[in-house]
């Protein structure tokens, strides 16, 4: 298998708005709803795309997918067909993936928690794009309450996954990532015991209380 190829975007930005932390004992769950404002440079967009893709925007069969760790979950990629040769600046980039319905919000199984997260809603301010997104928590023993010290270490991703499509290329049916651009930068380092690129934004969760999350405890890994 190839691997992936993961480039810092110049320009592109996450930036804490604001969250909550919440107890939602009708489900046996803990809830954390934040906002972010995800900003790109389109130049610097456009520029990275075409080394990766040449003329990336200009093909029809050329694909994007919004890859939102620790926000919300798109399970689909979406073609550039109706958009292909019209997408001149960040609005219109961020219209193919801000429809609810690309996203999933059913529960799943992750280590010794079962995890979901919400549809996320998307308010396009200038040229930034403003994401309010909610994940549950509770465990798979069903026998006690999850408390706050059983919540994972939460890292929040904004990077775009751009995908080369292949209409006249015999036995290929679906685009091929060629590169994944971020906000962080390319190299890893260790925080809270994990690996992750440095610049990443995340929570160490065990050091939340139920109420507002502030700006303070978004950290970043360096």
């Amino acid at each position: 298998m190839t691997q992936r190829i993961y480039k810092k975007l110049e320009g592109m930005t996450l930036e804490y708005v604001s969250g909550r932390l919440e107890q939602r004992p009708e489900e046996r769950a803990i809830r954390y709803t934040v906002s972010f404002d995800m900003d790109l440079d389109f130049t610097h967009f456009v520029q990275m795309a075409n080394i990766y893709i040449p003329r990336y925007l200009d093909s029809p069969v050329n694909a994007i997918r919004p890859e939102l760790d620790g926000l919300a979950y798109h399970y689909s990629y979406n073609y550039l067909f109706s958009s292909a040769g019209n997408i001149r600046d960040n609005e219109a980039l961020f219209k193919l993936f801000t429809s609810p319905d690309n996203y999933m919000d059913d529960w799943a199984v992750s280590n010794d928690l079962e995890v979901r997260y919400g549809k996320p809603a998307f308010a396009i301010i200038g040229r930034t794009l403003r994401i309010t997104a909610h994940q549950d928590f509770r465990l798979l023993d069903d026998s006690r309450q999850i408390v706050i010290e059983d919540l994972p270490v939460i890292r929040f991703q904004w990077a775009l996954n751009l995908l080369e499509g292949h209409a006249e290329e015999p036995g290929v049916t679906a685009p091929i990532t060629k590169v994944v651009l971020m906000y962080a930068h390319e190299d890893l380092v260790e925080a809270e015991g994990l690996q992750m690129f440095r610049g990443t934004r995340y929570i160490n969760s065990r050091q939340l209380s139920f109420g507002n999350i502030a700006p303070s405890q978004i950290l970043t890994a360096q």
